[in-house]
C-alpha cells in the first residue's frame, strides 16, 4: 500500500504573524472628532443651563467679554501703556469727577508766611517785601512770579496818587533791569503786581515801582485787557474780603530782548486768584497773550494745571493733595463772574 504524502503547509504572512504574536485584534487610537463633539456638547449644555438660570438668552457673564486685540507686530508684555489725559475743550465747567467737601479741611496751612508762594528752593532769588514777594529770574531780567495777599480793608482806604518812581531794584544781587533798557523800546514797563493794588500806603506804592516787578508789555496789552483783568481782581478782593494773587510771565524759552541787560519780552502772562475762605473756596486762572485783545475775560480762563505745565512751577504746594487737585484741575467761571 502506497504511503500518502502529507499536505503542504500554508505559509503565514508577516502581518498575520505579527498580529498573532501581539494578540491585537484591531487598532484603537485618539479620535479628534469624538473629543470635539464631546466638548461642544458640554459647552451647549453649560450655556443652556446658565441661560435658564438667569432667565435670559444671552447670559450676563458673557456680555462684557472681549477678545484681546493684538496687532500683528506687537506681543502682549503684561505692562499697560500710559494714557495721555484728555484735553478739556469746554469753555467752562468742572473737570474733576468728584466734588470735594471744603468744610472737611483744616486750613492751618494758610497761616504759613510762604503759603502763596510757588515751590522754591533756598538757592533761588526770592525777594520778600512787606507787601509782596517775587522770585527773580536773572536770565530773563524779571520776576518769574509775584505773590501777595490782596484785602478789601486795604482797598477801602483812601487812594494815593501814582508816584511813577520806576527804579532799579537794589536787592537783586546780580543786578536788575534798568530804566535805559526800556527807553525807546516800544514796550511799557508793565507791572506784575499792580500799583493800584498798593495805593493805600506810600511805602507799599513806592515799592511796586521797582523794575524787578516790571515786564516788557505791549502798550495795547498793558493798558487794555491786562488792566481790565487787574481791575476785576480788585473787585473780587472787595467782594471776597481777602484773596491771594500770583502773577507773572511765562518764561519757558528764549525770547526777543530789549536793552543792554537783554530783558526778555514774554509772549504770555498768567494770573491766578485764590479765595481760600469757607464755605466758597475757589480759584481761577488766566493766560493772556502779550497783544491787544477785545475778547472777554472769560475767554482767557484756563486751569492752574495748564499754567503749571507751561511754566514748570508748582502753585500752592502746601495744600493737601485732594484740595489742590480739585482747585487746580477745574475751570469754573460761574463762581467768579
Amino acid at each position: 500500500m502506497a504511503k500518502r504524502k502529507p499536505a503542504p503547509r500554508r505559509k503565514t504572512t508577516a502581518r498575520k504573524k505579527s498580529n498573532a504574536k501581539s494578540g491585537k485584534k484591531g487598532k484603537k487610537g485618539f479620535s479628534l472628532a469624538r473629543f470635539s463633539t464631546f466638548m461642544i456638547l458640554i459647552l451647549v449644555v453649560g450655556y443652556g443651563g446658565l441661560a435658564i438660570w438667569e432667565g435670559r438668552l444671552f447670559p450676563e457673564v458673557l456680555e462684557n467679554f472681549e477678545l484681546p486685540d493684538f496687532s500683528e507686530d506687537d506681543e502682549p508684555t503684561g505692562q499697560e501703556e500710559p494714557v495721555a489725559p484728555k484735553e478739556d475743550k469746554s469753555p467752562s465747567g468742572d473737570k474733576s469727577a468728584e466734588k470735594v467737601n471744603y468744610d472737611d479741611f483744616d486750613l492751618y496751612f494758610t497761616k504759613a508766611f510762604d503759603f502763596a508762594w510757588p515751590t522754591y528752593s533756598a538757592s533761588e532769588a526770592i525777594i520778600e517785601r512787606p507787601y509782596y514777594t517775587i522770585r527773580y529770574n536773572e536770565a530773563h531780567e524779571q520776576a518769574m512770579w509775584v505773590a501777595y495777599l490782596l484785602s478789601a480793608d486795604s482797598l477801602r482806604q483812601d487812594k494815593l496818587p501814582r508816584t511813577d518812581d520806576f527804579r532799579k531794584d537794589p536787592r537783586v544781587r546780580t543786578g536788575s533791569a534798568e530804566l535805559k533798557d526800556y527807553a525807546g523800546s516800544g514796550y511799557d514797563r508793565g507791572h506784575l503786581a499792580p500799583a493800584a493794588d498798593f495805593s493805600y500806603d506810600d511805602f507799599a506804592l513806592s515799592q511796586s515801582f521797582y523794575l524787578s516787578n516790571m515786564s516788557p508789555q505791549a502798550p495795547s496789552f498793558n493798558r487794555g485787557i491786562w488792566k481790565k483783568l487787574e481791575d476785576k481782581v480788585r473787585n473780587w478782593a472787595m467782594a471776597n474780603d481777602n484773596i491771594y494773587v500770583v502773577t507773572g510771565p511765562v518764561l519757558n524759552k528764549t525770547f526777543k530782548t530789549i536793552g543792554a541787560n537783554e530783558v526778555s519780552i514774554p509772549e504770555y502772562y498768567y494770573k491766578i486768584v485764590l479765595d481760600i475762605q469757607k464755605p466758597d473756596i475757589k480759584a481761577i486762572a488766566f493766560l493772556m497773550k502779550n497783544e491787544k485783545s477785545g475778547a472777554s475775560l472769560q475767554s482767557f480762563v484756563v486751569t492752574i494745571d495748564r499754567i503749571e505745565s507751561l511754566t514748570g512751577l508748582d502753585f500752592f504746594p502746601s495744600m493737601p493733595d485732594d484740595l489742590e487737585n480739585s482747585l487746580e484741575g477745574s475751570k469754573v467761571t460761574n463762581s467768579w463772574f
